[in-house]
């Protein structure tokens, strides 16, 4: 059977990768900085799900001191990361939009013309 205090440990960890990563969310920082976070998290979480699939459950005092606060700030985390996937997409569609019309004109817009004068090159 799992120790309490391994098990509290486990907890106290996802809490403290939870409040840090919200932290770094609401600074706005780049979305590249939350991944190692993500990731960290992902694994705490990934044992926690072993330790529930072998039997083990929590008790109301782990649910109230390390769950609820987890819960509490995903809640806060979750929209404000949608918020920032939503701006990239948005910026690469532009940037893809971009691309292909320069690649369909040949960066004839973006040419510098001499002495005012556009060239016809396609004749």
């Amino acid at each position: 059977m799992m120790n309490i205090t391994s098990l509290d440990a486990i907890l106290q960890d996802l809490l403290e990768l939870t409040l840090f990563l919200e932290k770094k969310v609401q600074a706005e920082s780049e979305p590249e900085e939350w991944i190692e976070l993500l990731d960290k998290r992902q694994e705490v979480m990934n044992q926690l799900s072993g330790l529930f699939a072998e039997g083990v459950s929590l008790t109301e005092v782990q649910k109230q001191t390390y769950l609820q606060p987890t819960y509490e700030a995903d809640r806060k985390i979750v929209p404000i990361m949608d918020a920032k996937k939503k701006a990239t997409e948005t910026q690469l569609a532009i940037i893809r939009k971009s691309k292909a019309a320069n690649q369909q004109y040949g960066g004839y817009g973006n040419s510098y013309a001499p002495y005012g004068a556009f060239f016809d090159k396609k004749k």
